[in-house]
C-alpha cells in the first residue's frame, strides 16, 4: 500500500548502515511505488490500532463466553471482522484516519475471541489431553497466519493491494456458516457427540454444566486480582506478546525495507517462520501432556519451563538476527527460528489459565489478554519511531534488543511466581463427580 520509492529514499543512509538494494535482474525486486505516502510513525500507528480496540474487550468478552456461552461471541467476532474488512480499502483512500479507525473497530470484535477461546477450552479439554487440545487450537492462528500471508503476497502481485482485503473479508462469511453447524459451547449441549465420550469429558473436567443458568455464581474478582499465579500468566503474556507482535506486525516491513525482498517472495518468507511455529506447537504440546500423564514433572513445573524455554530461545535470535547484518540466509533463520521456538511457551502461559479456574478461564484470559494487548499498541508504535525514515540496520538492532529484554525480564518473573494447580476460589468437581481423579 506503501509508496516506498519515497519513503524509503534517503541520500543520507550510511551504505555500511544499510543492506545494498538489489538489481531488477537479480531477483526482480524494485522499490514498491504504492499508492499512500505514509512515513513509519504512521504505518506503525495504523499497525496498533486493532489493539486499542482489542483491549477494551477482552474483559467483557470473557463475561459474556461465561454467562451466555462463547460460540456465538466467538462466531461473530470472526464474521464481524470480515464484514469491517472490506471497508478498508475504501477507508484508506479517503484517509488513513478513516482506516486507523476501522482496524480499531476490528479489534473490539476480535478482541471476543481469545477469551471465548479459553472458555470453549475449560469446557471441552480434559486436563491430560489440555496441552495437546490448546495447542492444537491455537496452532489455527499460525496456519492462518501463514496462509494469509503467502496468498496475500500472491493476490497483491497480481490483483492489487485491495484485493486481499476483499478476499479475506469475504471468506469469513463462508467461514461463519460453518462455525454455526459445528460448534457447540459444551459436551452438554452437543447433539453430535457420542455419549461416552461426553461422559468421559464432563466426567474429567468435573463440571457437567453448561452456562446459561438462571443462577449464575459470582465472579470472585477480588481473589483473581491478588492471585500472584494470575498475575504471572499476566506478565508473562505481556512478554510474550512484545516479542511476537513485534515480529508479526514487522517481519514484511523488516524484509522489505532492510532486505528488500519483492512482494511475492516477501509473503512466502514472511510465512515460514509461522510454519516452524505450529510444528514446534504440537510437538511442545504432546510433550507437555507426556510429563503430566507419566507425572515427571509437576504441572507447574511444566509451565514455569515450557514458558521460560520459549522465551529465552526467541531473545537470543532476536539479539543474533540484530548483528547478522544483509546475510539474506542468516536473517530468514534467525527469523523462523525465533518464531517456531516462541511457540514453546504457549504451553505456559497459555494453557495456564484452564489449570487455575476451567470454570473462569475465559475471564482470566480476557484479563491477561488485557496485558497482553499493550504490547500490540506500543510495540509497533514505538517500531516506527526507531526505523523511520532509513530503517538502517543498527536502528532494528534496537528494535530487537528490546524485545530480547522484554522476553528475559517477563519470563524469568512468569518461571519464579506460575503455578498449575487449581485455585482455591475455583468451584470445586460437583458430587457426582468426586469419584474421578482431579485435573
Amino acid at each position: 500500500m506503501v509508496n516506498t520509492t519515497v519513503i524509503t529514499s534517503n541520500a543520507s543512509i550510511n551504505i555500511t548502515d544499510a543492506c545494498p538494494r538489489p538489481n531488477i535482474n537479480d531477483t526482480g525486486t524494485v522499490p514498491h511505488a504504492g499508492k499512500f505516502d505514509w512515513d513509519g510513525k504512521t504505518q506503525g500507528l495504523i499497525l496498533s490500532s486493532f489493539f486499542y480496540g482489542v483491549i477494551l474487550t477482552q474483559i467483557p468478552g470473557g463475561w459474556l463466553s461465561k454467562r451466555f456461552g462463547a460460540k456465538h461471541p466467538f462466531g461473530l467476532a470472526v464474521l464481524l471482522s470480515g464484514l469491517l474488512a472490506l471497508f478498508q480499502p475504501l477507508a484508506a483512500s479517503w484517509h488513513y484516519g478513516a482506516l486507523l479507525t476501522l482496524r480499531a473497530l476490528q479489534g473490539v470484535v476480535q478482541g471476543v475471541s481469545m477469551p471465548a477461546a479459553h472458555q470453549l477450552m475449560g469446557l471441552w479439554a480434559p486436563p491430560n489431553e489440555r496441552s495437546r487440545m490448546v495447542m492444537i487450537t491455537f496452532t489455527g492462528i499460525q496456519i492462518g497466519t501463514v496462509v494469509a500471508l503467502i496468498l496475500s503476497g500472491v493476490l497483491i502481485q497480481n490483483l492489487g493491494w485491495e484485493s486481499g482485503f476483499y478476499f479475506f473479508g469475504g471468506l469469513a462469511f463462508i467461514w461463519y456458516a460453518g462455525w454455526l453447524y459445528f460448534a457447540y459451547d459444551s459436551p452438554s449441549v452437543h447433539p453430535r457427540i457420542t455419549p461416552t465420550e461426553k461422559q468421559f469429558i464432563l466426567d474429567s473436567i468435573g463440571h457437567a454444566q453448561p452456562l446459561m443458568t438462571t443462577a449464575v455464581p459470582q465472579t470472585p474478582w477480588r481473589q483473581i486480582l491478588t492471585s500472584l499465579p494470575v498475575w504471572a500468566i499476566c506478565v508473562g503474556n505481556f512478554g510474550h506478546n512484545w516479542g511476537f507482535y513485534t515480529l508479526l506486525t514487522n517481519i514484511p516491513s523488516y524484509l522489505g525495507k532492510v532486505l528488500h525482498y519483492n512482494i511475492q517472495s516477501n509473503g512466502i518468507i514472511s510465512a515460514m517462520p509461522y510454519l516452524a511455529m505450529a510444528v514446534v506447537m504440537q510437538l511442545a504440546g504432546w510433550m507437555g501432556d507426556v510429563l503430566r500423564q507419566k507425572k515427571i514433572i509437576s504441572v507447574t513445573w511444566i509451565r514455569r519451563g515450557f514458558h521460560f524455554v520459549g522465551q529465552v530461545l526467541p531473545a537470543g535470535c532476536l539479539v543474533g538476527l540484530g548483528f547478522i547484518g544483509c546475510d539474506h540466509n542468516a536473517a530468514v533463520a534467525f527469523l523462523i527460528l525465533a518464531l517456531a521456538t516462541n511457540g514453546i511457551s504457549n504451553v505456559g502461559f497459555t494453557v495456564n489459565h484452564v489449570d487455575l479456574s476451567p470454570k473462569y478461564a475465559g475471564i482470566l484470559m480476557g484479563w491477561s489478554q488485557t496485558w497482553g494487548s499493550i504490547p500490540g499498541i506500543v510495540a509497533p508504535y514505538l517500531v516506527g519511531l526507531l526505523t523511520d525514515p532509513e530503517n538502517m540496520i543498527s536502528q532494528w538492532r534496537i528494535v530487537f534488543a528490546i524485545a530480547a529484554a522484554v522476553y528475559f525480564v517477563t519470563c524469568t518473573f512468569y518461571a519464579l511466581t506460575a503455578s498449575g494447580e487449581r485455585q482455591q476460589w475455583e468451584p470445586q468437581p460437583n458430587a457426582d463427580n468426586s469419584n474421578t481423579s482431579k485435573p
